[in-house]
């Protein structure tokens, strides 16, 4: 855990999840809605990584109005269509893909251009369109907000890098294959935290390539924690518990997507579901411990209130109910790689950044966090817990 001392801002934790990402943003939706119209964003310090980091983004660069932010998001997941993020017709998906996969099998340098499965060009015009990073410096001036930060990985190092832009007082650290950069963010870092490897291509930075934050992001409290908060919101993309098979039929070999599948899951979710648990028990530590002793001992951390908030269903299946809505192009493609039944839907689910399912999402993240309505309350009016308050589904 990270040193931490002192009264802290609350912060709020966006991890990634491809097309998942709209769950958050329909659990903000409820949020917005408990915490009425009172201005300014509650969560100070606001965190975020891969398609997490563009919720991120748009927060905090609406710090001085936290319902237009979420509104605005609101309005972009609706209309949200797969060919905004990457190409989808058959003669550039079959060209960069079947040219991508080659030089892979082959060892060879790819064509100029096709350095991944899928051609994410329409993402990097759309952050462009839709992001103004000079607004950040200003809401950080007038103290609407105290950091945001954006985690991305590097290929050279292989450490998780969280990129951050906060008040002049937030110091960069540096821990093991992880650190903390003070920087002035830009677009370039949205593009290098959402670089799904294979998937997407490597971003650059200062000349440096980068890869979705999520790859090597072992702890993904340590950035709230590091920015200066002891209290977290933690918008999940999925079940904690796991899954289970949603086939009858006898277990066939594993496809490429179900290895995809849950080694995506394993970058977007076990990292985050076990640094929680450490959270959970060091809180329990801390709890035994009374204060003067552990003042006495200089203990270099301190108990983290956090409130979880996780799908009750699970988005695989989910996404298998609205796949035949993805263009040809892309459905072919996935039907190769096994990625249209059982647990190979994962895959699916990250990519199919189709309005249908993307509204689906917004109305269970609305639903599941209107539910908990008493536990947010109660965490955004300040109250303490022994213990974070987890979704009914962590496993």
């Amino acid at each position: 855990m990270t040193s931490i001392a002192g009264e802290s801002p609350v912060a709020i934790l966006l991890g990634g999840g491809g097309a998942r990402a709209a769950y958050q943003v329909g659990a903000l939706r409820a949020i917005a809605q408990i915490h009425g119209r009172r201005g300014e964003i509650p969560f100070p310090i606001v965190c975020g990584t891969s398609a997490g980091a563009i919720n991120a983004v748009a927060l905090a660069l609406n710090a001085d109005d936290f319902r237009r932010g979420v509104a605005r998001l609101m309005r972009w997941w609706r209309r949200m269509a797969v060919d905004d993020i990457y190409q989808t017709d058959f003669g550039s998906i079959s060209r960069h893909s079947a040219q991508f996969l080659a030089s892979v099998l082959t060892g060879s340098r790819p064509p100029p251009g096709v350095a991944s499965l899928l051609d994410n060009s329409p993402l990097a015009h759309l952050i462009t369109r839709e992001f103004d990073f000079g607004h950040l410096a200003s809401h950080i001036e007038r103290r609407r907000l105290r950091a945001l930060s954006i985690n991305a990985t590097s290929y050279s190092s292989g450490h998780a890098v969280t990129f951050f832009e906060g008040a002049a007082e937030i110091g960069q650290w540096q821990r093991t294959r992880r650190r903390g950069e003070r920087t002035r963010l830009s677009h370039a870092h949205l593009l290098a935290s959402t670089a799904i490897p294979f998937l997407f291509p490597a971003g650059r930075i200062n000349g440096e390539y980068f890869m979705d934050g999520s790859v090597r992001q072992l702890a993904p409290l340590s950035a709230p924690l590091n920015l200066g908060a002891r209290r977290v919101v933690v918008l999940a993309v999925g079940q904690f518990n796991g899954q289970g098979s949603h086939d009858d039929a006898p277990p066939a070999y594993p496809s490429f997507a179900q290895a995809a599948g849950h080694a995506l899951s394993t970058v977007f979710l076990d990292n985050l579901a076990m640094d929680v648990e450490r959270m959970v028990q060091v809180n329990r530590l801390m709890d035994l411990l009374p204060a003067t002793s552990a003042t006495a001992a200089k203990v270099p951390f301190g108990h983290v209130d956090a409130l979880v908030l996780a799908p009750s269903r699970d988005l695989g299946t989910l996404a298998l109910e609205h796949a035949h809505r993805l263009p040809s192009a892309v459905r072919t493609l996935l039907r190769a790689l096994g990625s249209t039944h059982g647990t190979g839907a994962n895959l699916t689910s990250y990519l199919l950044f189709d309005r249908g399912f993307c509204r689906a999402l917004l109305h269970l993240g609305y639903e599941d966090t209107i539910k908990r309505r008493d536990e947010v309350a109660a965490f955004l009016a300040g109250a303490t817990n022994p213990a974070p308050l987890l979704p009914p589904n962590f496993g």
